[in-house]
């Protein structure tokens, strides 16, 4: 079973072809809204692919709740810290690029307890109280624990990320969230086992005590970047469950990555008959 502690939250995106100068103003081409939240959104990918998936998570009491819990496969496990659920208002130019505007609510209020699982995947609530309280998620789990940091814990710096390594096997992370650190890779693998990083039109590499490995991105039309990188998370954690050969994983993770940019929205994933295809053709 896949557990992930991670925020619910709803996405408003605008597309807009370019970002105004301070004080002006821009036309609104497009409106899409969606359920989000990194974690949550792996988790609902690898429900679609019939993986046993929760989200442990906080809510609000009004309509966004209602409506995130109907539009996630995974099942939903939620504490109610707040009226309002947490929102994001996500800015996309005409080259896929986004900026976000984040209403915490509930998300800011991470009180929920992980109840069971074999894999956990932990994603920053935006408090910040987050990171203690996922240290303590990661140290009381029995089973395999991933780490997407993100900005938030990235942010705070290698020194204050190794609290958490210590009880990780997993991160997951882009390039410029490791470029923060200002660590090679070495230093990651004395604390955990696998080292993903994401790096956009170049692919993505893993690094573990034993080699490193590289997959070239697919070519895509780039919509939307929005949630990419959770579609690379979820195809790549599935071939993980599935015991795939990291090679393989990779190139899953990115066919999924490049799926998902083609469109608007952060939960495009690819079908279960989809995703046979595609490693049908890659273990050909």
């Amino acid at each position: 079973m896949f557990s992930a502690h991670a925020p619910a939250l709803v996405d408003h995106i605008y597309l807009i072809d370019e970002y105004p100068p301070r004080g002006g103003h821009s036309i609104i081409r497009l409106t899409e809204k969606s359920p989000g939240g990194a974690g949550a959104n792996v988790a609902h990918n690898l429900a679609s692919l019939g993986v046993r998936s929760e989200i442990f998570t906080t809510l609000g009491r009004d309509e966004d709740a209602e409506y995130f819990v109907k539009n996630t496969s995974a099942i939903v496990e939620a504490e109610i810290t707040d009226d309002k659920t947490g929102r994001v208002h996500v800015f996309v130019d005409k080259d896929g690029e986004r900026t976000f505007f984040v209403e915490p609510n509930a998300a800011g209020k991470p009180f929920v307890r992980v109840k069971r699982g074999d894999y956990l995947y932990l994603d920053p609530f935006p408090s910040e109280k987050s990171f203690e309280v996922q240290i303590n998620e990661a140290e009381n789990f029995g089973g395999f624990v991933i780490l997407n940091p993100g900005f938030p814990y990235s942010n705070l710096g290698f020194e204050k990320l190794k609290q958490i390594l210590r009880h990780v096997d997993m991160v997951i992370m882009s390039a410029e969230e490791f470029s923060i650190l200002r660590v090679e890779t070495a230093d990651f693998l004395k604390y955990v086992d696998y080292l993903i990083v994401t790096q956009g039109r170049l692919g993505s590499a893993c690094y573990t005590k034993n080699g490193s490995f590289q997959s070239p991105a697919f070519p895509a039309r780039v919509v939307d970047t929005t949630g990419a990188g959770d579609a690379f998370a979820a195809g790549f954690i599935f071939g993980f469950m599935n015991n795939y050969p990291i090679e393989v994983c990779l190139k899953l993770g990115n066919f999924c990555g490049a799926y998902n940019v083609e469109r608007v929205g952060a939960r495009n994933f690819p079908s279960r008959g989809e995703i046979g295809e595609f490693l049908a053709r890659v273990l050909r």
